[in-house]
């Protein structure tokens, strides 16, 4: 397993995992999930039980039909000078009546490979790639949810990590 030189190589999922995660339950509809989504800015979330135990993850393109294929008919979110446009979360909610009915187990991504907070940033990058991922959930050892790790976390800890006096 190759190992990453200074610093960067003692980086583990806890130093770099944004801890106050926005999730999603199992047994909320779609369309509240959705909201969930909207409201935060995001692409995707963990979802957890009652009890915070981790069981899956919802995306965008496991709600909004061809969104992240392809063949979408649907373009892709635009990224504006200073905002990103919700342009498919608007479109959602009119071409799936479902969405107010179905729950988000229905249709949440599982299994989803998980981390623990001890996992080095190497292990997080690599389980990143080879399920090309845009982000990875961190557990507790008791299967609650720790945190997140997204592209951006890895990113900002390489870049952080590079501007530190040496």
């Amino acid at each position: 397993m190759a190992i990453l030189p200074g610093r960067l190589g003692t980086l583990t999922a806890r130093d770099v995992m944004t801890s106050q995660v926005i999730v999603v339950y199992e047994q909320d509809t779609l369309e509240s999930a959705l909201a969930t989504l909207k409201e935060h800015h995001i692409t995707g979330a963990p979802v957890v039980e009652d009890e915070n135990r981790f069981v899956g993850i919802l995306s965008i393109s496991d709600v909004i039909p061809g969104e992240g294929r392809a063949d979408s008919l649907v373009p892709p979110l635009v990224h504006g000078v200073d905002k990103v446009t919700w342009e498919l979360y608007d479109r959602a909610a009119p071409s799936d009546p479902q969405l107010s009915t179905d729950k988000v187990y229905s249709r949440m991504t599982q299994p989803v490979t998980s981390i623990t907070t001890n996992a080095s940033l190497v292990e997080a990058a690599r389980v990143m790639c080879d399920g090309h991922w845009h982000r990875v959930p961190v557990i507790n050892k008791d299967g609650s949810l720790a945190g997140i790790i997204s592209t951006l976390d890895v990113l900002a800890a390489l870049v952080n990590t590079a501007d530190e006096p040496g």
